[in-house]
């Protein structure tokens, strides 16, 4: 078994609940989550959006998890940086590290998921790679603490080890290698990917070329009593996820779970499949992150913290993790 790192990735749900109170469950998602031993906890950022995506802010929801934790790192998957100011990032992002004493890892995307978001902050979705490429070739010399053109300032408060601690999403090989070659962990497991045709050679591409590699790796997790109870409970979040999602019109339960990789069933069908994924427990380490994703479009935070225990007292040690 290979020892690794434990978090989870929410996306931020919570139809039918005001905002406030989506905020607070989540807060009482990342302290349990901490109580359980997690190594950390990830979001995704979402822009204009007011029923599944609904953080726009991940460093300023970090605060307040800082405020309330001790240990548990703090992650973006991802922060979408075409349309993020990079200096202002910087400084948000030093902000945060230094209050949560260097618990910050950074993760960037060019926002595949937020392309609806483009045009509301003035910027074209069709150049959303060019925008990242410009706005990460200002952020990392500004988390490495390098003079700012046109004067001696650097960025304050300064960020040692951020920089470091720098990942990446991508669905190119190409730019796998890249993202390898910068020194950047590689974050993989887009829920539309296919494990085996896309991910691995993703995950190849970017070992090929990295020194130290280090992967943060997304599987949706959903224990249960046994495999249909699990479906009962999902179904309501697949109703949701179609009408989003036009080429998953007409898929069965099974058909559609297996689409978007959904490891699902009871605690011993949900480690098998989990070992049995082609581009997962393959390329973690000791600095790789295995991030399960709990909480579906309808689920309750009741529900979530208890997929988070099975996880993290069952799943997660069977496969190698160590408290």
């Amino acid at each position: 078994m290979t020892a690794f790192k434990l978090g989870f990735l929410t996306h931020v749900h919570g139809p039918g609940k005001d905002r406030a109170t989506v905020l607070r469950d989540l807060l009482e998602v990342f302290t349990a989550a901490e109580e359980l031993g997690f190594d950390g906890g990830w979001v995704a950022q979402h822009h204009v959006r007011g029923d599944y995506g609904r953080l726009p802010s991940p460093l300023v929801f970090f605060g307040a998890v800082a405020a309330r934790t001790s240990r548990l790192r703090l992650g973006t998957a991802v922060t979408v940086l075409p349309l993020e100011d990079p200096l202002r990032l910087a400084e948000d992002a030093a902000v945060l590290d230094a209050l949560s004493g260097g618990r910050l890892e950074l993760g960037l995307g060019t926002g595949g998921a937020n392309q609806e978001a483009f045009a509301v902050f003035g910027h074209d979705a069709a150049r959303r790679r060019e925008l990242f490429d410009d706005r990460l070739a200002t952020l990392r010399p500004a988390l490495r603490g390098d003079l700012q053109p046109g004067g001696s300032h650097v960025l304050q408060p300064p960020a040692p080890g951020l920089a470091g601690r720098l990942w990446q999403s991508t669905s190119d090989t190409g730019r796998a290698a890249a993202i390898g070659r910068a020194g950047d962990g590689l974050l993989l497991g887009t829920a539309v990917h296919d494990p085996r045709t896309v991910q691995r050679p993703l995950a190849e591409a970017y070992r090929t070329a990295a020194v130290n590699p280090r992967y943060a790796i997304v599987r949706a997790v959903f224990p249960a009593n046994d495999r249909q109870t699990a479906r009962d409970d999902l179904a309501p979040a697949l109703d949701v996820h179609r009408a989003n999602f036009a080429e998953l019109a007409g898929l069965s339960a099974e058909e559609h779970l297996a689409r978007i990789n959904v490891h699902h069933g009871a605690t011993e069908e949900v480690m098998g499949s989990l070992r049995a994924d082609p581009a997962l427990l393959g390329f973690l380490g000791p600095d790789g992150w295995f991030l399960p994703v709990v909480q579906h479009e309808v689920s309750q935070v009741d529900a979530d913290i208890e997929r988070l225990r099975i996880i993290a007292t069952e799943i997660a040690p069977a496969l190698g993790w160590q408290r």
